[in-house]
């Protein structure tokens, strides 16, 4: 009996864990593509049955309904100023895609009172339930309060392109990361590549200079080549991915999330977000 208590506890411990991963989408500087490769990896990710909460953090600047075509008018600032639920507020979009459209007052969010703040963090632990992965198109740049919020979550992936200054602003970003103890695994994609040689040569040197610096491995998540489909895509307001599938970047979209899912079968998300989120914002 005490064996068939002991089984049980185990299996209740486990089912009370959320199956949800949450990754965050950074860039070291604006203007590489981060919100469009976000919103394609989301709808990528649901074309393989997976359910997929993306929700836009970008503070002020969130364009994710631009890149859809769509206006709506509630954000993830109406779940404190009109007492809404995540539910509430959750847009469909293609393929079964949920989104939450950025607010211009993001920035405030983690100054809120700890009343408010627990409300928020009951409402991402119901939705951690729900989705298998979550999703944050993180605003360009860094501060204390993105740092802590990365730091909540299992992984992290940089987006750059093979230009100078954006490579270095990729390369500032991890050491942000690094040097605050960021602990979610770091993945990389470069946007924009002219040739595979390009992407390759991009990834080398920026990887070989945070394993020298900072001791960490970046992995190569793939890389994105630039083609005119994907202007035409934002030009049409609907995703690159299902304006023109056939296209080179779309299935670049496709490798990345293949290989993603795939690599991520087996794993299981090594902490609770829920659980780091408010011992990092919540005083006790």
């Amino acid at each position: 009996m005490s064996d068939q208590a002991a089984n049980l506890r185990e299996k209740l411990q486990f089912a009370k864990q959320p199956k949800s991963k949450v990754i965050g989408i950074v860039s070291g500087k604006g203007g590489v593509g981060k919100s469009n490769f976000s919103l394609n990896f989301a709808i990528s990710l649901c074309q393989k049955n997976k359910k997929v909460l993306l929700l836009d953090f970008d503070v002020g600047m969130g364009n994710i309904d631009v890149l859809l075509g769509t206006v709506t008018n509630l954000s993830i600032i109406d779940i404190f100023d009109k007492n809404l639920t995540i539910r509430d507020i959750m847009n469909i979009g293609p393929i079964g895609l949920k989104y939450i459209s950025g607010g211009s007052g993001l920035s405030s969010i983690f100054s809120l009172s700890e009343t408010k703040l627990s409300h928020l963090f009951n409402e991402l632990d119901d939705a951690m339930e729900e989705f298998d992965y979550i999703i944050f198109d993180m605003g360009a740049g860094v501060s204390e309060q993105t740092i802590k919020l990365l730091s909540a979550m299992h992984e992290i992936i940089v987006i750059t392109t093979p230009e100078p200054t954006a490579i270095m602003d990729a390369y500032a970003m991890i050491k942000h990361l690094v040097l605050n103890q960021v602990s979610a695994k770091l993945s990389m994609v470069i946007n924009r590549i002219n040739s595979q040689k390009e992407g390759e040569s991009v990834h080398l040197r920026l990887g070989h200079a945070i394993k020298h610096f900072m001791n960490v491995e970046v992995n190569l998540l793939g890389m994105i080549c630039d083609d005119p489909s994907v202007r035409k895509a934002v030009i049409s307001q609907k995703p690159f991915i299902l304006h023109t599938p056939s296209s080179q970047p779309s299935k670049n979209i496709e490798f990345i999330s293949k290989k993603y899912v795939n690599e991520d079968f087996n794993e299981q998300p090594s902490h609770s977000f829920i659980h780091r989120m408010k011992s990092l914002f919540l005083k006790r």
